[in-house]
């Protein structure tokens, strides 16, 4: 009998195995139909997306100047959406991709949704930073369907404007020296250029009388830790000094003769010091290159160039 009691409940097993065997199959076509029902509806959606954007083009209209850190845009980004025939694309939804602030020196972002007028232009007015800024912003089409296909199509036609903050320095100096090295790699004690350039740039940049040569040449030379030790000499306490900028200037390449002239290029790094907090907040690496006519001028010509490079970038990101 209890042979018999096994027996039952082995093919009451095999029974309930077998009953659900073709609801698995039939889970697996329904899936293999939605796959294909999804693969439908992405072909569509790229093919109305291509001639959408195809002959789509997003310009810019005007744009403001760079504010200080804590004063507000002066005007909007405007930009225009039209067609090759000049046809604006009116009512038409935008992604824009705008930055949100900097977290430990990190451009943050996020996307909002931009409508057209008539005229086929939309308006983006950024919001006051209390610090520097040397961000984008992007104006995208509104992907309808989101496949890596259509986001090649929405890059394709995407506009990237520049918005860049200043950095605020009131009441307050910046100490400057970069080292001038000569082609063998040696210092250049009593050069000196790049660094009075440098100093020259960021009065043009609207930094008049704050921006003061130092002195430290053998201390870049030796090393950051040598820097620290003769900034705190020079410094002595003050409150006045905000930024301490620094760094070498190297050949990138020998002077070549080339068509028009002679071609030279020179790398500069420079660090950044915030003398309120003696932390390093900011580094970085620039290669200008320049043609003159003359050979002997080519040397002065480039430590120019590579002074305004430098100054550029420098007043969006300290």
């Amino acid at each position: 009998m209890l042979k018999n009691y096994k027996l039952f409940n082995a093919t009451i097993l095999i029974s309930t195995v077998l009953l659900a065997l073709p609801s698995c199959t039939t889970t697996k076509a329904e899936s293999t139909s939605k796959e294909s029902e999804d693969a439908k509806i992405e072909a569509v959606s790229v093919s109305n997306f291509k001639k959408e954007v195809e002959n789509m083009n997003i310009t810019l209209v005007s744009a403001p100047d760079a504010p200080m850190a804590g004063s507000p845009f002066a005007k909007p980004f405007v930009v225009s959406v039209k067609d090759n025939d000049g046809n604006p694309y009116s009512n038409y939804t935008l992604s824009v991709k705008v930055p949100t602030g900097k977290n430990d020196g990190v451009i943050e972002y996020e996307t909002i949704e931009a409508v057209t007028d008539e005229n086929g232009r939309v308006s983006y007015k950024p919001s006051t930073f209390p610090t520097s800024m040397n961000a984008v912003i992007t104006f995208s089409p509104e992907i309808p369907f989101n496949s890596s296909t259509n986001q090649k199509l929405a890059k394709a036609v995407s506009l990237e404007v520049p918005c860049r903050v200043r950095f605020a320095l009131v009441k307050k100096s910046i100490l400057v020296n970069l080292v001038d090295y000569d082609q063998k790699g040696k210092m250049i004690v009593d050069s000196g250029i790049t660094s009075s350039n440098l100093v020259g740039e960021f009065w043009r940049a609207g930094y008049p009388y704050q921006a003061q040569n130092a002195d430290f040449h053998k201390q870049i030379d030796a090393g950051s830790a040598a820097v620290y030790a003769r900034a705190k000499e020079m410094v002595q306490g003050s409150t006045y000094y905000k930024y301490i900028v620094y760094g070498k200037v190297k050949y990138a390449s020998d002077i070549k003769e080339v068509e028009g002239g002679y071609s030279l290029s020179l790398t500069g790094t420079v660090t950044v010091i915030d003398w309120t907090t003696g932390k390093d907040i900011y580094t970085v690496t620039k290669t200008s290159t320049v043609v003159d006519k003359n050979k002997w001028a080519v040397y002065k010509a480039c430590q120019t160039q590579l002074a305004k490079d430098l100054c550029n970038d420098l007043v969006y990101s300290m």
